[in-house]
Protein backbone atom coordinates (compact mmCIF):
# COMPACT_ATOMS: atom_id res chain seq x y z
CA UNK A 1 0.00 0.00 0.00
CA UNK A 2 1.41 3.52 -0.96
CA UNK A 3 -0.09 6.73 1.29
CA UNK A 4 -1.22 8.20 -2.76
CA UNK A 5 -3.39 4.91 -2.71
CA UNK A 6 -5.03 6.52 0.59
CA UNK A 7 -8.00 9.12 -0.36
CA UNK A 8 -9.24 10.03 2.54
CA UNK A 9 -6.84 12.38 5.00
CA UNK A 10 -7.81 11.07 8.43
CA UNK A 11 -6.84 7.01 6.80
CA UNK A 12 -3.37 9.23 5.95
CA UNK A 13 -3.00 10.57 9.53
CA UNK A 14 -3.75 7.25 10.78
CA UNK A 15 -1.33 5.32 9.03
CA UNK A 16 1.17 8.11 9.79
CA UNK A 17 0.58 8.22 13.37
CA UNK A 18 1.22 4.06 13.80
CA UNK A 19 4.37 3.93 11.90
CA UNK A 20 5.41 6.97 14.02
CA UNK A 21 4.76 5.14 17.27
CA UNK A 22 6.36 1.45 15.70
CA UNK A 23 9.36 3.58 15.14
CA UNK A 24 9.46 5.29 18.49
CA UNK A 25 9.31 1.91 20.88
CA UNK A 26 12.60 0.08 18.44
CA UNK A 27 15.59 0.88 20.15
CA UNK A 28 16.36 4.25 18.07
CA UNK A 29 21.12 4.18 17.47
CA UNK A 30 21.67 7.05 19.66
CA UNK A 31 25.23 8.27 17.83
CA UNK A 32 25.58 9.23 14.55
CA UNK A 33 28.59 8.82 12.07
CA UNK A 34 30.81 12.19 10.83
CA UNK A 35 28.28 11.61 8.01
CA UNK A 36 24.95 11.88 9.97
CA UNK A 37 24.36 7.87 9.27
CA UNK A 38 23.19 6.20 12.38
CA UNK A 39 25.17 4.37 14.50
CA UNK A 40 23.75 1.64 17.08
CA UNK A 41 27.10 0.14 18.16
CA UNK A 42 28.09 3.14 20.69
CA UNK A 43 27.92 2.47 24.38
CA UNK A 44 24.09 2.03 26.07
CA UNK A 45 25.26 0.71 29.18
CA UNK A 46 28.25 1.60 31.84
CA UNK A 47 28.39 -0.98 34.92
CA UNK A 48 31.22 -1.90 37.24
CA UNK A 49 32.87 -5.48 36.21
CA UNK A 50 32.87 -8.50 38.99
CA UNK A 51 36.79 -8.09 38.19
CA UNK A 52 37.25 -5.45 40.05
CA UNK A 53 39.37 -6.29 43.09
CA UNK A 54 41.70 -5.03 45.61
CA UNK A 55 45.05 -5.61 45.77
CA UNK A 56 47.08 -7.22 48.95
CA UNK A 57 50.78 -7.13 49.50
CA UNK A 58 52.73 -10.09 51.23
CA UNK A 59 51.45 -9.01 54.55
CA UNK A 60 47.79 -9.54 53.40
CA UNK A 61 47.13 -5.61 53.91
CA UNK A 62 45.29 -4.08 51.29
CA UNK A 63 47.21 -1.76 49.10
CA UNK A 64 45.46 -0.95 45.67
CA UNK A 65 41.79 -1.14 44.43
CA UNK A 66 41.82 -2.23 40.51
CA UNK A 67 38.39 -1.20 38.85
CA UNK A 68 37.30 -2.04 35.64
CA UNK A 69 34.00 -0.53 33.68
CA UNK A 70 32.32 -2.46 30.97
CA UNK A 71 30.03 -0.12 28.24
CA UNK A 72 27.83 -2.05 26.11
CA UNK A 73 25.77 -1.34 22.71
CA UNK A 74 21.89 -1.65 22.30
CA UNK A 75 22.84 -5.43 21.30
CA UNK A 76 24.43 -6.31 24.27
CA UNK A 77 27.99 -6.30 22.72
CA UNK A 78 31.26 -5.11 24.61
CA UNK A 79 32.07 -1.95 22.87
CA UNK A 80 34.30 1.41 23.81
CA UNK A 81 33.13 4.60 25.76
CA UNK A 82 32.62 7.66 25.11
CA UNK A 83 31.73 10.90 27.72
CA UNK A 84 33.15 11.21 31.15
CA UNK A 85 32.81 8.45 33.76
CA UNK A 86 33.21 9.22 37.57
CA UNK A 87 35.09 6.12 39.05
CA UNK A 88 35.04 7.47 43.13
CA UNK A 89 36.85 4.42 45.73
CA UNK A 90 34.58 4.62 49.19
CA UNK A 91 36.73 2.94 52.53
CA UNK A 92 34.65 3.35 55.10
CA UNK A 93 35.74 5.68 57.64
CA UNK A 94 38.00 7.74 54.90
CA UNK A 95 37.31 10.35 52.70
CA UNK A 96 36.54 9.07 49.24
CA UNK A 97 39.01 8.89 46.19
CA UNK A 98 37.73 9.73 42.88
CA UNK A 99 39.06 10.12 39.38
CA UNK A 100 37.58 11.01 36.35
CA UNK A 101 38.00 9.93 32.86
CA UNK A 102 37.42 11.83 29.79
CA UNK A 103 36.59 9.48 27.52
CA UNK A 104 36.25 11.65 24.54
CA UNK A 105 40.13 12.35 24.54
CA UNK A 106 41.66 9.89 22.67
CA UNK A 107 44.83 9.70 24.65
CA UNK A 108 42.97 9.37 28.06
CA UNK A 109 40.50 6.85 26.29
CA UNK A 110 43.10 4.44 25.16
CA UNK A 111 45.60 5.20 28.13
CA UNK A 112 42.85 3.33 30.36
CA UNK A 113 41.68 1.00 27.90
CA UNK A 114 42.49 -2.70 29.06
CA UNK A 115 42.70 -4.87 25.59
CA UNK A 116 43.03 -8.00 27.34
CA UNK A 117 39.39 -7.35 29.43
CA UNK A 118 37.95 -4.95 26.52
CA UNK A 119 37.19 -3.00 29.65
CA UNK A 120 38.43 0.46 31.04
CA UNK A 121 41.06 -0.42 34.04
CA UNK A 122 40.83 2.33 37.13
CA UNK A 123 43.90 1.75 39.72
CA UNK A 124 43.87 3.33 43.26
CA UNK A 125 46.35 3.58 46.04
CA UNK A 126 45.51 2.98 49.43
CA UNK A 127 47.60 4.83 52.03
CA UNK A 128 47.96 3.97 54.40
CA UNK A 129 47.45 0.55 53.87
CA UNK A 130 44.55 -1.61 55.11
CA UNK A 131 44.75 -3.87 57.91
CA UNK A 132 44.97 -7.18 57.10
CA UNK A 133 43.09 -8.73 59.96
CA UNK A 134 40.22 -5.85 60.46
CA UNK A 135 39.65 -4.87 56.85
CA UNK A 136 36.45 -1.95 56.68
CA UNK A 137 34.05 -2.37 53.67
CA UNK A 138 35.44 -1.18 50.50
CA UNK A 139 32.90 0.20 47.56
CA UNK A 140 33.43 1.56 44.15
CA UNK A 141 30.72 3.78 43.00
CA UNK A 142 30.05 4.52 39.05
CA UNK A 143 28.78 8.15 37.41
CA UNK A 144 28.97 8.11 33.51
CA UNK A 145 27.26 10.79 31.47
CA UNK A 146 27.39 11.40 27.57
CA UNK A 147 25.87 14.42 26.01
CA UNK A 148 22.48 15.12 27.89
CA UNK A 149 21.82 11.63 28.51
CA UNK A 150 20.25 10.83 31.80
CA UNK A 151 23.44 9.97 33.92
CA UNK A 152 23.77 6.11 34.78
CA UNK A 153 25.17 5.27 38.28
CA UNK A 154 26.81 1.68 39.19
CA UNK A 155 28.10 0.73 42.22
CA UNK A 156 30.34 -2.37 43.51
CA UNK A 157 31.63 -3.99 46.63
CA UNK A 158 35.08 -5.25 46.24
CA UNK A 159 36.08 -8.43 47.92
CA UNK A 160 39.93 -9.33 48.67
CA UNK A 161 42.68 -10.76 46.65
CA UNK A 162 46.08 -12.09 47.27
CA UNK A 163 48.57 -9.90 45.13
CA UNK A 164 50.40 -12.20 42.37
Amino acid sequence: MRLDDLTDLGAKCALIAALSSICACSPAPKYRLADGVPYRYGPNTAVLHRLSRLQTDEAGAVTHAIVFIEFRDLEGGVCRGVGDAEVALVVSGRTPQSKRLNLGSASENHASWNRAVRMYEVAFKIDPALDATNRPVVRADLKWSCGNRPVISDSLQLDQRSAQ
